[in-house]
């Protein structure tokens, strides 16, 4: 075709398209939601790649570097941006350190750096201090600390004031955002940080690092926090934890015309040292001169970044698919509601290419119209919501970027969706006679029977080849996209089986069809539309299969996967049972049982727990274990004796038994494991440590190992031998040789405690023990699966959204139809009757095949996962409430909501004859 020829097709399809502006908007829309959620994602990524020079900012602020001691004395490789990679570099066997790492492990650090750097160079302390415990309404929060002088412009970038003022006296702090949500105070209120009861800080303003926003952060001014602290922590009150490496770190102004090159950098890591130079950063060195670059790689694992593609290419091939789907009918209903004029113009001389380009004339027009709505829109939603998505991301903008050739791609993919739904319309329309068209005829064609075969034949492969990955390709074989060739076989059958039922739909609308002569009138009118317009039927169910056949899947498998947790979780204790882990004894223990007890209402007896342990020399212990068969998997906590009286039994070990109790007073060793008890009723203790000790003069040494039986009672118990071997009163076990170690309490009320009270109790606990523990019972907790949750929502508005534009356009279609029924008589609630038929037709139909096809992923890589070494059986389980709502209740309720919001009569309109 001419180009002129092409103007004249995009001419009229634009005019058609403005005539039909229903139909151009509902296509356009589709066109365009796709297009807004691709837009507002690429222009949030490219937001977030930092510049080099915004991303040195953020770690030097406004000064010129940043040096941070890595590790003096041993030589470091880093990227030019240390903060983006750097490590150690191991010494080899038989080399003698250099001066440089004599140097910089002898040397002060700070008159190192100084020397390293060039005269004049001022340094500014930038190190973190101790995690510490801040007071609050909510209880005891965990924070970091650090100094700085927030008026200093150096900060600027790295650490921003945005809220209220500066810390500018003695006690005033500022914080970040997330230690305000945290522990639920507010500017200008006081706190006290563990260690520091004493002395109250006010919150003057908010801060926050650009790159972690959700960092729980206490900002205090130079030297009036981080020393305290520390010396705190050496004086061992329970204060705060120090880093498990502390570095010091110096912001550094240079000199005016002083400067820092790659030299320099590796100057300091010849010391242990890490600089981030601006300058560098800027201009970095080729990454041949980078040895980071080169040894680095080797740790590099491309799999992340490989799995994020293939997820995101799925995603958007599936969304494609689906788009193409739905607006195939539209493009469909428009070329029929046309076909007079498209006959006129083959009737005038136009070529059946000519009348196809009308068609996909539509399609480019639309598609160019929802690409560019969708493109504007989704960036303008972007700026409007940037700091909302700043905050949910945790990372401030660098910039807000609008790249041209990403909308411009973006733009085109959704430009190529519509041409690709109105192929097959303008292929139709092209092979439709003139006669017909003039007429306003149209032949009904039987379903392709190649076609059928086809899919029934790709069908049997897809599910044989999952299957077979399943049970016959071996694991962990280097696959694609970071998974290996099992679970990609797996993946590639259930993709051909659900083709093949998407190549069987329309013969499967068609047999629904010839089924339809035994039905009332409003059924048998309906079930026979939708089978004589199978362009229109077959895509839109194809549509609600493949949205159902992803929500199964994912549902099989999570509720599958979940259920197999279920069963492998091993409780701490009974439900309910409120546990004190703690390490301190006497009166400390004391006034932490009563605090809690004080803290939490309604915990009944308490249980005084410790461990049994031998003693073979002074700050000498082991733990004693019984002796039987290997561990069993999943214990609650590695094997022990437990020590406590009658109490403890009923808290911890949920055993009522008078005969237990008796033996147990009797300084009996109760036992909750059949097999570690042996046919003479007794137990082996296992003492381990003794051959260790020192001895005294003519003592004889203890082997290492020693096993001793003991008098046992067994109390056939399985779950209460998930929570320990067994049982012994504290009083007895001197009798043996043995002591007990404090190691806490254990309370069993009616109902467990909620959650903030459990939260404002161990923060009680924590001030008076920083070690202790305060843990509550409360069974298996399923983890929400977001997931399966949003495929579930996806698929219930793409089964009612594909069900509602399919029965939208066959209403619209057969007006001639509805005017000759309302013609010889029918009831108007024919055309109620069949919308809502038809819309529940499409909707089950897709439901039922997509539940059928969503199986096979989900069981295969079920069966994958369970057919490793050692791997239990799998378990196959059905989220049976969401196949309920999405293969029955949302195919109802499709249908009522059509047949509610379709018009009983319709105008009579003029047909031709």
């Amino acid at each position: 075709m001419r180009f002129g020829a092409w103007r004249v097709a995009l001419r009229i399809a634009r005019r058609d398209a403005l005539r039909a502006k229903g139909r151009s908007a509902l296509i356009a829309a589709m066109i365009a939601l796709p297009v807004l959620g691709v837009t507002g994602a690429d222009v949030v990524h490219r937001s977030g790649q930092l510049t080099p020079a915004e991303r040195v900012e953020r770690v030097v602020g406004g000064a010129d570097a940043l040096v941070t001691s890595l590790a003096p004395g041993t030589p470091v490789e880093q990227a030019p941006i240390a903060e983006d990679g750097a490590f150690t570099v191991p010494a080899r066997p038989g080399d003698k350190p250099t001066a440089e790492q004599e140097k910089g492990a002898s040397t002060d650090p700070a008159a190192l750096v100084a020397a390293l750097l060039p005269p004049g160079s001022a340094l500014t302390p930038a190190r973190p201090g101790p995690e510490a415990g801040a007071d609050s309404p909510e209880g005891l929060v965990r924070t970091l600390t650090t100094e700085a002088d927030l008026g200093d412009p150096i900060w600027r970038g790295r650490l921003d004031l945005v809220e209220g003022r500066a810390p500018s006296a003695p006690h005033e702090v500022a914080v970040t955002r997330a230690f305000l949500d945290r522990s639920g105070l507010k500017t200008g209120a006081t706190t006290t940080l563990q260690g520091l009861e004493r002395t109250g800080y006010t919150i003057t303003g908010v801060v926050e690092h650009p790159s972690e926003l959700g960092r729980v952060e206490l900002v205090a001014r130079p030297g009036e926090l981080i020393e305290p602290l520390n010396t705190a922590l050496a004086a061992g009150g329970p204060v705060a934890e120090k880093p498990s490496a502390t570095r010091s770190g110096w912001l550094v102004r240079l000199p005016s015309g002083a400067s820092l090159d790659w030299a320099a950098v590796q100057r300091f890591n010849a010391h242990g040292y890490t600089l981030t130079a601006r300058s560098v950063a800027i201009a970095p060195p080729p990454e041949q001169a980078v040895p980071y670059y080169r040894d680095a790689y080797r740790y590099h694992d491309p799999t992340a970044a490989n799995n994020t593609k293939m997820v995101v290419a799925v995603v958007s091939g599936m969304a494609l698919l689906e788009i193409a789907l739905l607006a195939g009918p539209a493009f469909a209903v428009g070329a029929r509601r046309s076909r007079r004029q498209l006959a006129l113009l083959g009737a005038a001389g136009g070529s059946r290419a000519h009348v196809g380009a009308v068609v996909l004339g539509g399609g480019v027009v639309l598609g160019a119209t929802g690409a560019v709505v969708g493109v504007v829109l989704g960036t303008a939603v972007v700026a409007l919501l940037r700091p909302r998505i700043e905050q949910f991301g945790g990372v401030r903008f660098g910039h807000f970027a609008v790249p041209p050739l990403d909308l411009l791609a973006i733009a085109g993919i959704g430009l190529f969706t519509a041409l690709l739904a109105a192929a097959l319309p303008a292929l139709q329309a092209a092979r439709r006679s003139v006669t017909a068209g003039l007429t306003g005829r149209d032949t009904v064609r039987a379903p392709s029977r190649l076609v059928t075969f086809a899919g029934l034949g790709l069908l049997v492969l897809g599910a044989v080849l999952a299957m077979y990955g399943a049970g016959a390709v071996k694991r962990d074989q280097p696959g694609a996209g970071g998974y290996d060739t099992r679970t990609l076989t797996v993946l590639g059958g259930s993709v051909t089986a659900e083709i093949g039922l998407l190549l069987c739909t329309p013969m499967l609308v068609a047999l629904i069809g010839r089924a339809a002569g035994r039905l009332p009138l409003g059924p048998r009118l309906a079930l026979r539309d939708a089978a004589r317009h199978r362009s229109r039927t077959a895509p839109a169910v194809a549509a609600v299969m493949a949205a159902v056949a992803g929500a199964v899947a994912i549902g099989v498998y999570s509720t599958s996967t979940d259920a197999e947790d279920r069963r492998d979780y091993r409780p701490q204790a009974p439900y309910g049972a409120v546990q004190l882990m703690t390490y301190v004894d006497g009166p400390r223990l004391t006034e932490e049982r009563a605090e809690l007890e004080k803290q939490l209402s309604g915990l009944g007896p308490r249980g005084d727990l410790g461990q049994v342990e031998y003693r073979f020399c002074d700050n000498c212990s082991s733990v004693v274990q019984l002796q039987g068969p290997p561990e069993r998997r999943g214990l609650g906590s590695p094997p022990h004796i437990a020590a406590g009286d009658v109490t403890v039994l009923h808290n911890l070990f949920a055993v009522h038994d008078p005969a237990a109790e008796q033996a147990l007073a009797a300084g009996k060793l109760l036992v909750f494991d059949r097999s570690l008890v042996g046919a003479d009723g007794k137990a082996v203790m296992v003492l381990r440590g003794g051959g260790g000790a020192p001895l005294q003069p003519g003592e004889v040494p203890k082997p290492d190992v020693q096993e001793v039986p003991v008098d046992a009672v067994l109390v056939d118990n399985p779950a209460a031998a998930d929570f320990a071997q067994g049982l012994a009163l504290p009083s007895a076990l001197p009798a043996l040789g043995l002591t007990s170690r404090p190691s806490g309490s254990v309370w069993l009320p009616a109902t467990p405690p909620d959650r903030k009270a459990q939260q404002r109790a161990a923060a009680a606990a924590v001030r008076l023990d920083r070690f202790a523990t305060l843990e509550v019972e409360r069974g298996y907790q399923p983890t929400g699966d977001a997931l399966s949750l949003a495929l579930t929502g996806f698929a219930a508005l793409v089964v009612l959204g594909a069900a509602g534009i399919a029965t939208g356009l066959a209403a619209a279609d057969s007006r001639q139809d509805q005017a000759t029924l309302a013609a010889v008589g029918a009831p108007p609630r024919i055309r109620r009757s069949m919308a809502g038929l038809q819309c529940t037709l499409i909707a089950l139909l897709g439901a039922l095949l997509g539940a059928v096809n969503g199986f096979v992923p989900a069981v295969g890589l079920l069966k994958s996962r369970a057919s490793g070494f050692g791997a239990k059986p799998a378990l196959i389980t059905a989220p049976w409430g969401e196949l309920l709502l999405i293969v029955l209740v949302l195919p109802v309720v499709a249908g009522l909501l059509a047949a509610l919001f379709t018009r009983s009569r319709i105008p009579l309109g003029r047909r031709l004859s």
